[in-house]
C-alpha cells in the first residue's frame, strides 16, 4: 500500500538512519516559518495587489495553477522517495491556494456551502481508496491531493462552526482549542519519530494548524490580520 510506505518514510527517511529529535525539531521550525511567512507575505499582497487591479485574483489563480502543475511533474522526475513526495505537497500547497483560497474569493465556491462538505468528503474517500488499495498509484498524487485534504478540512470545519455559531462562541473557543492540541501534538510526534521528513511534515500540520488558530482569534476581533481590509 502507497500509505503504509508514506508512514514508513515517516518512521525512518533513509531506512537507515536512527532518530534525532532535534534535527526533526528544526525542520519543523523551519517547515513553520516558511509556511507562515508565505502566508503572511503573500495574504499583504495580495489583497493590496486586488485593490489596485480588477483581474489580479484571476491571474493570480492561472499563475499557481501553473506552479502546482509544474511541482508535481518535476517530481515525477525525481528519484528520491523522499524528495518527490515532498514536491507533490509543494504542488499541493499550489494547487489549494489556486483552487480553494483564491477561487473562494473569485466567488467560484462558498466554503460554508453544504454542497462544499459533499464534495470534500468525496475527494477524501477517493484518496483513501488511491492510498489503501492500489499498489501502482505514484506517491507524489498522494502528497499532492493529500495537503488540499488537510488545509480544506481544517478550513470547512472552522467556517462553517463560525457561521453556524459565531466567532464569539463557545464552539470556536473549543475549535481554537482542539487545533491548538493538534498543532503541539504533530510537532511532538514529528520529533519522537526523528526523521526530517518527519519533522517537516510536522511543522506543515503545526503551521496549517495555527493559521486557522489565528484566522479563529482575528475573526473574534481579538487581533489584526495581514489583509488590509477589515474582513476577511
Amino acid at each position: 500500500m502507497e500509505l503504509l510506505k508514506i508512514l514508513t518514510l515517516a518512521v525512518n527517511g533513509q531506512y537507515s538512519q536512527d532518530p534525532n529529535p532535534t534535527s526533526a525539531v528544526l525542520f519543523s521550525f523551519y517547515a513553520l516559518a516558511v509556511f507562515l511567512l508565505i502566508q503572511f507575505l503573500g495574504v499583504r499582497f495580495f489583497t493590496s495587489c486586488k485593490e489596485r487591479y480588477k483581474n489580479f485574483p484571476l491571474i493570480s489563480f492561472i499563475i499557481l495553477a501553473t506552479l502546482a502543475v509544474a511541482a508535481l511533474v518535476t517530481a515525477f522526475f525525481l528519484e528520491s522517495f523522499p524528495h518527490n513526495l515532498f514536491l507533490g505537497v509543494v504542488g499541493g500547497v499550489f494547487i489549494w491556494t489556486s483552487l480553494g483560497e483564491i477561487a473562494e474569493q473569485l466567488g467560484w465556491y462558498k466554503s460554508h456551502a453544504r454542497n462544499a462538505v459533499w464534495i470534500y468528503l468525496l475527494t477524501t474517500a477517493v484518496w483513501l481508496v488511491l492510498a489503501l488499495m492500489k499498489h501502482d498509484i505514484p506517491i507524489p498524487i498522494l502528497g499532492f491531493i493529500g495537503y488540499p485534504l488537510l488545509a480544506w478540512g481544517t478550513h470547512l470545519t472552522r467556517v462553517r462552526l463560525i457561521h453556524k455559531w459565531g466567532a464569539n462562541s463557545f464552539a470556536s473557543t473549543l475549535l481554537l482549542l482542539v487545533m491548538a492540541a493538534i498543532s503541539g501534538g504533530a510537532v511532538v510526534a514529528g520529533a519522537l519519530i526523528g526523521t526530517k521528513f518527519s519533522g517537516m511534515m510536522g511543522g506543515l500540520v503545526f503551521a496549517v494548524s495555527s493559521w486557522s488558530i489565528m484566522e479563529i482569534i482575528w475573526e473574534k476581533g481579538m487581533a489584526n490580520g495581514p489583509w488590509k481590509e477589515s474582513q476577511h
